[in-house]
């Protein structure tokens, strides 16, 4: 990072030649004044430069590693056509994240003049953990044909990811490197550049060299440096696959319409897909025969040990309901079947399995039985006015030496309203019955999740004015009661998709999804203020009640539930200042 020397910003994040040094230190104070505002919230699994999310991805992973997946894909006699595609892929990619990002940087950053924002690029690139950039004096970065741009990359990620994984490579590696570079500079200047890398420490060389010009005149500019510079030893190889990347590439010279990278990765997916289609058709086969000799040992197991004695000492010995059916007949039971559906032994005899269920569920225990499902859950019975839950487990079975079904019904009634009631408790506040703040969460990030950036939500923080007072004065439960008389006033002032939410005390939040503008919020605020204006008698005594409510709106003033809920709560504590019983959105705040 730069530092200050009486008065003097330093450069140390990047070299250039002198006379571009003033250029470069006003560049690398943006950048530092850009990546100061840092937050990292490892509990939220978020990472914030100057309000942008950001992500950490190792190195290796987009470079060496990323290179032996694709070579595994097309095979082992085929490295170099594999190292093409790849490294087509990661440049097209890395010149359209550096174009992304220095649209971003420019716009947050205020920077409209074309050479401050393009010497921001190889700072940026070096804060952003990418490689050092090191522009040699042949540069002349001008927005025309004439752009020629000459630097080297000392640090380079991807040649040192190689370098330690000492992997055979027989061509430059610095791909997204020079994507990303390139990238930056065509958003900077509005011109179309390109990026090769000519020598390589992984290739030996003594340094990461790059060259950067506009595509029709990329390859002139690489001979015309290479010529004037005769220490350069490059080999064929190098410049020859360097002719594969950006849009000025040997493939659109070729007659077909397909480039004959995407063509030779379409031809290897498919035969990919081929012998793994083969595999598992022959994996199916094994577990099919697997399978039907099992199904052949259960069988003789079964009519080794079948006994109508053991089998009626056995099902009889359980909790759950056995019936044994045939074409819908019941054939068989144990007692505890009649104590579940509440029957006799002889209406079991005379009904069928469908009138025993309930019409109401022909259907799908017909589905079951034809599919060869195992399992019917929560089916509701309805017996004699009584509701009772079940679930089913469907086996398949010989019975008196044909095919049958055994049905093991078992009773899950009490054991689902537990479940249900854990369920609300869970999700809904005890006191008030509204969405608790769990609840509220989710809800808001489904909402945002399903939403588009040109979509508007509203997030309200409600924080009810001077509640301290009435619980010290009139108690805890007399506070009790006034929350819940409010929520229920809230919930009926502002009915529909809106959902209002109890966090915890005095403090509730409401979430307003598809807005038509931000004074629809604004709206919701004042029914909400509106509907407080009567008092709440509460042990015959009357309390005026107010609410602070602070407003914050996606995307524009957060396009997360954190930072949404952070920015309302500011909103809200700048009600409270102008004097409470009001509202504040958060564009009131930053202005």
């Amino acid at each position: 990072m730069s530092t200050e020397n009486e008065g003097k910003w330093m450069l140390k994040t990047v070299s250039v030649p002198t006379q571009f040094e003033p250029l470069f230190e006003e560049a690398e104070k943006k950048v530092h004044q850009f990546f100061e505002q840092q937050r990292q919230a490892p509990e939220e699994g978020t990472i914030e430069i100057h309000g942008s999310r950001y992500v950490l991805v190792r190195g290796a992973a987009f470079s060496v590693e990323f290179f032996q997946l694709v070579r595994k894909i097309f095979g082992s006699d085929k490295h170099l056509e594999a190292d093409r595609f790849s490294a087509s892929l990661l440049y097209e990619l890395a010149h359209a994240v550096g174009q992304s990002d220095a649209r971003n940087f420019h716009e947050t950053m205020g920077l409209t003049d074309p050479i401050a924002r393009l010497s921001a690029g190889p700072i940026h690139f070096s804060h952003t953990g990418w490689a050092f950039v090191d522009i040699l004096p042949e540069s002349q970065p001008s927005p025309d044909e004439d752009f020629f741009l000459v630097y080297k990359h000392p640090f380079s990620f991807e040649c040192d990811a190689w370098l330690e994984t000492d992997s055979q490579v027989e061509h430059p590696v610095c791909i997204m490197n020079a994507g990303y570079s390139s990238g930056w500079c065509q958003e900077s200047f509005g011109i179309p550049l390109e990026a090769r890398e000519i020598t390589c420490r992984s290739l030996g060389d003594e340094s990461c060299l790059f060259i950067m010009a506009q595509p029709q005149c990329i390859e002139q500019k690489i001979n015309d440096y290479i010529d004037g510079h005769s220490e350069l030893e490059l080999a064929d190889q190098q410049l020859a696959f360097n002719s594969y990347l950006g849009s000025n590439t040997s493939f659109e010279q070729h007659s077909t319409d397909e480039k004959p990278w995407h063509s030779s990765l379409h031809q290897r997916l498919l035969t990919y897909a081929r012998n793994l289609e083969s595999t598992q058709k022959q994996l199916s086969e094994n577990i099919r025969l697997l399978e039907a000799e099992i199904e052949e040992r259960k069988r003789i197991e079964r009519e080794l040990q079948e006994s109508e004695v053991r089998w009626r000492e056995l099902t009889d010995a359980t909790f759950d309901a056995i019936l044994v059916s045939r074409d819908s007949r019941i054939l068989d039971w144990n007692f505890a079947s009649t104590k579940l559906f509440n029957v006799t032994p002889e209406v079991l005899e005379k009904v069928s399995l469908i009138e025993l269920f309930g019409e109401e569920h022909r259907e799908k225990i017909a589905e079951a039985i034809k599919s060869g499902e195992t399992q019917i859950t929560s089916l509701q019975l309805l017996q004699s006015g009584k509701e009772t839950i079940v679930d089913i487990q469907i086996h398949q079975t010989h019975y008196r030496d044909k095919p049958a079904l055994i049905f093991a019904v078992r009773d899950v009634t009490e054991q689902t309203k537990a479940m249900q009631r854990l369920e609300r408790l869970a999700n809904y506040d005890a006191l008030t019955g509204l969405p608790n703040r769990t609840r509220f969460q989710r809800i808001v990030n489904r909402s945002i999740l399903a939403s588009n950036f040109s979509d508007k939500h509203g997030m309200l923080f409600l924080d009810l004015d001077n509640f301290k007072a009435i619980n010290d004065n009139f108690g805890h439960s007399a506070g009790d009661l006034l929350l819940y008389e409010l929520s229920r006033r809230m919930s009926e002032a502002i009915r529909g998709n809106n959902t209002i939410c109890r966090l915890g005390g005095d403090e509730f939040a409401v979430w307003i999804p598809d807005l038509e503008c931000d004074e629809d919020a604004e709206q919701v605020a004042r029914q909400i203020i509106h509907c407080l204006k009567t008092p709440i008698e509460i042990q015959r005594v009357s309390h005026r009640v107010t609410f602070s409510i602070g407003i914050a709106i996606y995307p524009h003033d957060g396009t997360d539930y954190a930072t949404l809920s952070r920015h309302s709560d500011t909103a809200m504590y700048q009600a409270k200042k102008l004097g409470k019983n009001r509202f504040c959105s958060y564009s009131q705040v930053k202005r």
